[in-house]
């Protein structure tokens, strides 16, 4: 999975776009790179790009495992809403899952969009 991690939007959001096969040890990567950032901002929100994302090969213990890594980084990441945009419908379904198993105890408020420009209006509101 590559990533690209955008905090021109900052202090409202970073921007984290995604794009290739998803696998569960990248978003460790992605995390620490965020949390590690000097720019970085404990509580900030997020908005996760996951249009490119390619997730059809994830199961329910990939997102375990996710959500595990998202709580490793927790302290650091703050409780921050977290907008995730998706293209499809198992996008949203892997968000949602994520969401259920865990991930909303982590982040102050969870979201699922379609679209960029209602993911930005929600966490600016």
């Amino acid at each position: 999975m590559k990533f690209e991690i955008n905090f021109d939007h900052m202090p409202e959001y970073i921007l984290i776009r995604t794009e290739g096969e998803a696998s569960a040890h990248d978003f460790d990567d992605l995390l620490a790179e965020i949390v590690h950032s000097p720019r970085w901002a404990v509580g900030t929100c997020q908005l996760v790009d996951h249009r490119e994302l390619i997730m059809k090969n994830l199961t329910s213990n990939d997102m375990i495992g996710i959500k595990d890594i998202v709580k490793k980084h927790s302290k650091k990441l703050g409780n921050g809403r977290c907008a995730f945009v998706v293209k499809d419908a198992l996008g949203f379904g892997i968000a949602r899952m994520y969401e259920l198993i865990g991930g909303e105890g982590i982040h102050n408020e969870v979201r699922v969009f379609y679209s960029l420009e209602e993911a930005v209006e929600w966490l600016k509101h």
